[in-house]
């Protein structure tokens, strides 16, 4: 997925960041260094050398600045450290003194201040989609969706909202086990490793390590709604004690649309088979009591004309979870594969038979 350069940047950001905030101006008789937080974490800037300006990328890994710039076609890397308004940069086994613009000393991040629950203006990103953020975070375009920050947030606190068209299951699970490795990569001590959750609609990765340069339990997560060949995304990452979770409801807390559903169903069997004209079909969904789920069917095709005769028999079979959930005010039976794809089957009755996506359906007993 596309995603994936943004999710690596954003694990990064969780673990790398220190307190320490590099921005700002530094000259010596030999370099000069601008930089700036750009999107994510990322650290921007250029290095003047000889009127030779140079596009500088970097993060900043606890005490550390780590990055490198680009001069004639060629990638150099450095690293730098502050020690009040001197930072100590080496690149290539040489090291340089510059000095801070104005004699600034290293700035500590503000204290976060606690959310907002009142809900602000929607912000409409380039791409069309939008987002309403509560009143007084601040909202900017990225090129691939919108950073979300709360007021006086920690560098390390940020929210990343975007839609993803060309999604399928089996990238959201490739890129989601490459992400875990990499944040997981440099972490000593791991509460939690990213394990998929089911959740209504879609899925939720939670993972939380100790920051090896803070000492500070830090957390990323990650909500994934698909909605056909695109999907929409929340990244959260930070603090663990700021992280969004999902928890999902006690058994048995359900609305008056799922309940009457959910109790019909549990422990059931949802068959549903016809026969006509040389054609059958046997559909058998397994809605086990612990919400585990398993999917059989058997369809066969039969000819038989003067002359010629024939016949086919298929079979398909699934596993999963599923939920009875609601949406719009009607029942729907919900369904998480294995393999990360969720489907939603449409639950209809009339006065006399119930219906599955428009299909008689009866509940049996297993």
């Amino acid at each position: 997925m596309r995603l994936l350069a943004a999710l690596f940047a954003l694990a990064s950001l969780t673990l790398a960041q220190g307190g320490i905030d590099f921005s700002g101006s530094y000259t010596s008789q030999e370099l000069q260094l601008e930089i700036r937080r750009g999107g994510l974490g990322i650290l921007v800037g250029a290095l003047a050398i000889q009127g030779q300006r140079f596009p500088v990328k970097a993060i900043a890994e606890g005490e550390q600045l780590k990055g490198s710039f680009e001069a004639s076609g060629k990638m150099f890397l450095f690293t730098a450290t502050l020690d009040g308004a001197q930072l100590r940069l080496i690149s290539e086994g040489r090291e340089y003194v510059l000095v801070r613009a104005g004699g600034a000393s290293v700035p500590t991040d503000p204290s976060p201040a606690p959310m907002a629950s009142r809900p602000g203006p929607t912000y409409r990103h380039a791409s069309g989609f939008t987002v309403q953020p509560p009143a007084d975070w601040s909202a900017a375009d990225k090129d691939q969706g919108v950073l979300l920050r709360p007021a006086g947030a920690a560098p390390e606190e940020v929210y990343f909202a975007l839609i993803q068209d060309g999604y399928s299951p089996q990238e959201e699970i490739s890129s989601v086990r490459q992400l875990s490795e990499a944040f997981l990569k440099n972490a000593n001590s791991v509460r939690r490793s990213g394990d998929r959750q089911a959740i209504p609609g879609g899925s939720a990765y939670h993972w939380e390590v100790i920051n090896p340069q803070t000492r500070q339990l830090v957390a990323l997560s990650i909500f994934v709604i698909p909605n056909g060949n695109r999907a929409h995304l929340l990244i959260a990452a930070g603090p663990a004690e700021k992280s969004i979770r999902y928890q999902p409801p006690p058994p048995g807390v359900l609305s008056n649309v799922t309940r009457p559903w959910d109790q019909k169903l549990r422990g059931k069997v949802v068959r549903q088979f016809w026969a006509s004209q040389g054609m059958s079909s046997d559909k058998k969904h397994y809605l086990n009591v612990d919400g585990s789920y398993a999917y059989w069917s058997n369809s066969m095709v039969s000819v038989d004309v003067p002359g010629a005769s024939a016949g086919s028999i298929g079979k398909d079979n699934q596993r999963g979870r599923w939920s009875i959930v609601e949406r719009t005010g009607a029942p729907y039976l919900q369904v998480t594969y294995n393999n990360g794809e969720t489907k939603l089957f449409a639950i209809t009755q009339d006065s006399t038979n119930w219906y599955l996506n428009g299909e008689k359906a009866f509940a049996v007993e297993p």
